[in-house]
């Protein structure tokens, strides 16, 4: 019997090695080596954009791989960094704990779920809502940032990993843009050379830092979203009260016509 290899078992193999990292996450969580679950939980997200990187260079994209991925995304993303968070401090608040430490894997579902439907083929120009990835290495990396001896020691840093997660969770779910990260090649950066120079500065900022760095960095990228919605909207409604300017403009002149050619003077 022979058994018979596509070329997409390449990118299927790291999407389910994105599912593995993630459980592991969760086992390093339970026997509370919070940092070595944090890691993990970023091998997940460096497996989830390999994946993608060898769909596309084995051309082996599909609907399969698409609904795969997803399922891996809810584990690495969603169950992994929720349950780092319980384990970590949010046991502590009974109740309110447990929901809010569910937020990042159920809305983290929603958004996967609405991404799908509205998936058309399998290239886009941004993202609507925060990426899961993006919600779930800004929670952990604020974990590897602030240190979990720190957190568990000090109410304002748990408050402020609260609020973090909460608008996470909200942007998720939100319509605010995010740009996709564009592909690692030359042709990216002629046509992206501002971009591309500060993703690749980024990248070498983190791993010089050895991570730490990749907190204050992935903070900026989930504000960027929000500034630039309202940019767009001032700009928008700034073009609408301009187009209404001259729109007036126009008829008061059109209206100052008709009166000079309507009126006896002018017709003497």
């Amino acid at each position: 019997m022979r058994i018979r290899l596509s070329r997409s078992i390449v990118p299927n193999l790291f999407t389910v090695l994105n599912i593995f990292f993630g459980f592991l996450s969760i086992i390093h969580a339970v026997q509370e080596l919070y940092v070595q679950a944090v890691w993990y939980v970023i091998l997940s997200a460096a497996c989830d954009a390999l994946d993608g990187v060898m769909a596309r260079l084995t051309n082996s994209a599909s609907a399969f791989g698409v609904e795969l991925d997803s399922l891996a995304d809810v584990v690495g993303f969603g169950v992994a960094p929720s349950f780092l968070l319980y384990s970590l401090i949010l046991h502590t608040y009974g109740t309110f704990g447990i929901l809010i430490a569910a937020v990042p894997l159920i809305l983290g579902a929603l958004r996967l779920a609405r991404f799908n439907v509205q998936l058309v083929g399998f290239s886009k120009d941004h993202f609507t809502g925060m990426p899961i990835p993006l919600s779930a290495l800004t929670l952990v990396s604020f974990v590897l940032f602030f240190r979990p001896e720190d957190i568990i020691a000090l109410p304002q840093l748990q408050y402020g990993l609260i609020v973090l997660t909460l608008a996470c969770g909200g942007l998720m779910i939100s319509t605010v843009r995010y740009p996709v990260i564009p592909k690692i090649s030359i042709a990216s950066f002629r046509r992206q050379p501002v971009q591309m120079t500060l993703l690749v500065a980024g990248v070498i900022a983190v791993i010089a830092s050895r991570g730490m760095l990749l907190f204050p960095l992935l903070l900026a990228v989930d504000i960027s979203g929000p500034l630039f919605a309202t940019g767009r909207k001032l700009r928008h409604a700034a073009s609408r009260r301009g187009g209404t300017a001259e729109k007036q403009e126009s008829d008061a002149l059109a209206g100052e016509k008709s009166i000079s050619i309507d009126s006896p003077s002018s017709q003497r």
